[in-house]
C-alpha cells in the first residue's frame, strides 16, 4: 500500500533532496549539497518533503522574507526565518518525474500555505518561467510581472513574479 506523507525536512533527507534538486534544476550535486545543508539548518520549518513508502518523491522550500519578491541573494545566502517576516518565498518545488501529474506539487503548495498562515505571513511569493504561469495561476497565484534582478535564461526568457495572498 502506498502511504504518502508531507512532513518537515530532516538532515536524514539530505541525499534524496540533493538528488531531486540537482536533477530538476540541472546543477551539480556538490553545489546543491552545500545549498541544501544551509537550507535544512536555517529554515527546516518551511522546507517540506513528500515521502511515499519511505522515499522522498518531492519537496518545496523557501525562507520567510520581508520583501514581496524573491531577490537573488535568497538563493545564495541562507538565513533563518524571522517571526516578523511578512512573506513566504518558494525557491524550489520539485517532484520526481515518475510522480508528476498526480497532484503532488499542489499538495506541497497547500501544505506550505498552511505553515505560512500559522506563521502569520501575508502572502507566498515565487518566480517562475512563463511556461509555468498557468500552473501557478490554477493554484491561486497572480502574475505580478517580470522579475527585476533575474538573469534571462539562454533563450532570453525572463522569469515572472507570482504571488498568492494568504
Amino acid at each position: 500500500m502506498n502511504t504518502m506523507i508531507i512532513r518537515r525536512v530532516t538532515m536524514d533527507d539530505l541525499e534524496e533532496v540533493v538528488n531531486l534538486e540537482s536533477a530538476a534544476f540541472k546543477m551539480t550535486k556538490e553545489q546543491t549539497r552545500d545549498d541544501m545543508v544551509g537550507r535544512i539548518e536555517n529554515y527546516p520549518d518551511t522546507f517540506l518533503v513528500v515521502q511515499e513508502d519511505g522515499k522522498v518523491i518531492g519537496h518545496i522550500f523557501g525562507p520567510a522574507f520581508n520583501k514581496r519578491y524573491i531577490e537573488d541573494e535568497l538563493y545564495f545566502n541562507n538565513h533563518p526565518n524571522q517571526k516578523d517576516d511578512r512573506y513566504q518565498m518558494i525557491l524550489s518545488l520539485a517532484v520526481l518525474p515518475a510522480y508528476r501529474k498526480q497532484g503532488i506539487a499542489t499538495k506541497l503548495i497547500e501544505a506550505l500555505v498552511q505553515v505560512a498562515k500559522k506563521q502569520k505571513r501575508r502572502a507566498i511569493s515565487l518566480t517562475c518561467l512563463p511556461k509555468l504561469i498557468k500552473f501557478y495561476k490554477k493554484r491561486g497565484f497572480h502574475n505580478e510581472g517580470k522579475t527585476s534582478d533575474d538573469i534571462p535564461d539562454p533563450t532570453g526568457v525572463t522569469s515572472v513574479n507570482m504571488v498568492r495572498t494568504l
